[in-house]
């Protein structure tokens, strides 16, 4: 027999299998989102940076322009001591640089009491209540921010004739409006806002293109692997059926036969029939692409119900206590025929690996937007260490092998497609010897 199970056949199946199994034909979606949410993060971080790039120059800019004017005020403090502000007009020629801007300026003696303003607009509140006096020294600015007003206040030292320390003069503040930079940011943010929007409307449309173009040459693979695969599992259920048919018409004459030759040709009838088994399911599991939506209304009872008494004669056969418990007039979208096949394969299973004496519990319940269909036995359940595998092509534990060596280990991999085809979870929980859980959840209709 190994000449029909040749290990480049197998080799195709399985990776058949794990295509399927693995929704690798409807890749796009994920692939469209993962481009879509780098792109925006790429477009989202250039936006933010660039945000706040420009308002932290804007207030460099600002900070810089109040603290030139504070600086050329400086010499003004001594003529506001001696005079008051109304000689500034004469004695300050630089009192008209900066007015087209919404400047102002306020000189402060020693212990912070105004001497003078000039300007339309002014913090409200007073100096020492914001700035503390030992912030100052010769050399030190502090900028502030006031509600609506940027300012910048610097301390005035004249030298001292003793030619020890500088004596302090005074204070000036220069205060400007923020408003005409909260305009600007507005207008900037709303065009970041408009440009980002087009930016990602047109990196939606080029990433479905890409993408596309993208996973063409993948999806011609998986098509033309799908294709090979049903192409070499139909052809060879002719010669298996030639196999099938020439060993039972042999059979048939077993007086003409040695009994050595009967148990040869049992065996050769037996595996062929084994391998006529795996190009069905392996057929099915091909034909159930994940990426198709099932429209079919389907009632769930009756198909349960229908498999239920199909069962229950099996139960009885091997002595097993099969109980089951259903929920009334519960629809779903789906394939009836692929359906019958999943809770056919778990029941199967449930049944194959529990000895005569145990108990398998079938049961239907709703669970808000879902219907839960679980299968429990007491057979012997399925090691921790082997549940993250078990979903897998051809995989099969070494306990599972020793106690029904004919199964392929394509049961559970066909359920887990039909249930991923059907927008459903299935979870498997067991404990080693404990038995084993198998809950499939499906949306209602």
């Amino acid at each position: 027999m190994k000449l029909l199970t040749t290990p480049p056949i197998l080799s195709l199946i399985t990776i058949s299998t794990q295509i399927f199994k693995r929704g690798l034909l409807a890749p796009k979606k994920r692939l469209l989102l993962t481009y879509l949410i780098a792109m925006i993060g790429i477009l989202g971080t250039s936006g933010i940076s660039l945000y706040f790039f420009l308002i932290k120059n804007l207030n460099q800019q600002l900070d810089k322009e109040l603290l030139t004017l504070v600086q050329a005020a400086a010499p003004s403090l001594d003529i506001i001591k001696l005079e008051g502000s109304k000689h500034l007009d004469r004695e300050v020629p630089w009192r008209n640089l900066f007015s087209q801007q919404e400047y102002s300026l306020e000189w402060y003696d020693p212990e912070g009491n105004l001497l003078a303003r000039e300007g339309n607009q002014f913090p409200n509140s007073p100096l020492f209540k914001t700035v503390k006096p030992s912030q100052f020294d010769q050399e030190f600015s502090v900028f502030q921010r006031l509600g609506k007003m940027q300012t910048v206040t610097i301390s005035v030292y004249a030298d001292n004739p003793d030619g020890i320390d500088p004596i302090l003069e005074g204070y000036i503040r220069a205060s400007e409006s923020t408003y005409e930079i909260e305009a600007i940011i507005s207008k900037f943010r709303l065009g970041l806002s408009l440009g980002g929007f087009t930016a990602i409307l047109l990196v939606g449309v080029g990433s479905i293109y890409f993408t596309q173009e993208a996973l063409t040459p993948m999806v011609q693979g998986v098509n033309r692997i799908k294709r090979i695969t049903s192409d070499v599992s139909h052809h060879l259920r002719t010669p298996l059926t030639r196999i099938s048919i020439a060993t039972e018409i042999l059979l048939s004459k077993k007086d003409k036969i040695q009994p050595d030759e009967v148990k040869k040709l049992n065996i050769i009838n037996t595996s062929a029939d084994q391998l006529k088994r795996l190009v069905e399911e392996v057929l099915f599991l091909v034909r159930t692409d994940i990426t198709s939506n099932p429209k079919e209304r389907v009632s769930l009872k009756p198909l349960l119900q229908n498999m239920i008494e199909q069962f229950e004669m099996v139960a009885q056969t091997k002595g097993i206590d099969f109980r089951t418990q259903l929920s009334s007039r519960v629809f779903i979208i789906g394939d009836s025929v692929k359906l019958t096949r999943l809770f056919t394969n778990l029941l199967e299973n449930a049944f194959q690996y529990t000895e005569e004496g145990g108990q398998v519990f079938f049961s239907m319940r709703l669970s808000q937007c879902n219907v839960v269909i679980s299968i429990q036995d007491t057979g012997m359940g399925i090691e921790t260490r082997d549940l993250p595998f078990i979903f897998q092509g051809f995989w099969r534990s070494e306990m599972a092998q020793n106690v029904y060596p004919e199964g392929f280990g394509l049961g559970l991999t066909i359920a887990y497609a039909i249930v991923q085809q059907h927008k459903g979870k299935i979870i498997v929980d067991s404990h080693g010897k404990a038995g084993t859980s198998i809950k499939v959840k499906l949306p209602l209709a």
